[in-house]
């Protein structure tokens, strides 16, 4: 099994719309709400591998009971630490003209300080149980930026392989705990290395100072390039094959769920990588975060090319 933390929960919302107008009336071509948050897209994408995941974090209210009840009704596993406080919503607007996303992320109510004690005991008490672990988005407010580093910390002395996929000051504190692996964008890359990237050789070499600095596996997210990845002294690129995308909310989490994936198989890392890339390329092809279908999920992986 795999474990996927989700702290900051939600409700996804999409939306599609025929062309989006500021300060007009629109009425959406389609709307779909689905339990969200980074872990759950993580969830959802490795279900569709094949997995058995479980999503811990913390939810409350009507819009927790509909994240806790949706992903059990898709067949994946809870083990929720309960608030008194109402999860938040995340909308995300798709122009169908422009292939343009806008999206509006509510930050949600911080978190008291007996439930931070609360998650990091019940973490503890159930890391050991899984054969890794997904640590994936923000931090709500009221959680400390070096949260994710005690859970790194915890995973390690269970001896977890532990995937860290966040930003800002979360990620910077983390990946100062020496994850398994990371799996930064560019931008991400550029803040860690602490300086200005501009051509691909300079990233790739920035990545592999990280890795080396943080006794880390870098897996740079390239979006329709596929990915590059840093270990030690060895550095390559997973190129993802052209299609015609629909939308690319949740790609970036079914690429950690293929990294886990095949981490927790034991398999080369190579391998994990391609099967990361695959599932967030075949997402590109539907709408819903996480999301794909195993027949596009088998052709981008033939199609993927190793530079």
């Amino acid at each position: 099994m795999i474990l996927c933390v989700n702290l900051n929960a939600a409700i996804d919302k999409t939306m599609v719309v025929e062309s989006l107008e500021l300060g007009q009336i629109h009425r959406p071509e389609s709307v779909k709400s689905l339990p969200g948050g980074k872990g759950c897209n993580v969830a959802r994408a490795l279900r569709q591998l094949g997995a058995a995941p479980v999503v811990t974090g913390w939810v409350g209210g009507t819009a927790g009971q509909f994240i806790e009840s949706g992903l059990q009704k898709e067949g994946i596993a809870t083990d929720f630490v309960y608030t008194g406080l109402e999860s938040r919503t995340c909308t995300s607007i798709l122009d169908r003209a422009t292939q343009v996303i806008t999206e509006f992320y509510e930050k949600g109510d911080p978190i008291p300080d007996d439930k931070l004690n609360e998650m990091l005991e019940h973490f503890r008490d159930i890391v050991g149980d899984y054969e890794a672990v997904t640590l994936s988005g923000s931090l709500p407010p009221g959680v400390p930026v070096d949260f994710y580093a005690r859970m790194v910390h915890l995973a390690h002395e269970a001896t977890v392989p532990v995937l860290l996929d966040s930003s800002g000051a979360a990620l910077s504190h983390g990946i100062a705990a020496s994850p398994t692996l990371i799996k930064p964008n560019e931008s991400e890359v550029a803040i860690l290395s602490r300086r200005p990237l501009s051509n691909r050789a300079q990233y790739g070499a920035a990545a592999g100072e990280i890795a080396r600095r943080h006794s880390t596996i870098v897996v740079l997210s390239l979006g329709g390039e596929g990915a590059l990845v840093a270990r030690d002294e060895q550095t390559f690129q997973v190129r993802n094959p052209q299609v015609e995308a629909v939308s690319a909310v949740g790609s970036g989490d079914c690429l950690l769920a293929g990294l886990a994936y095949g981490l927790a198989k034991g398999m080369p890392l190579l391998e994990a990588v391609k099967i990361g890339v695959a599932a967030g390329t075949a997402n590109t092809l539907v709408i819903g975060a996480g999301q794909f279908t195993k027949a596009d999920y088998e052709k981008v992986f033939a199609s993927i090319e190793i530079a």
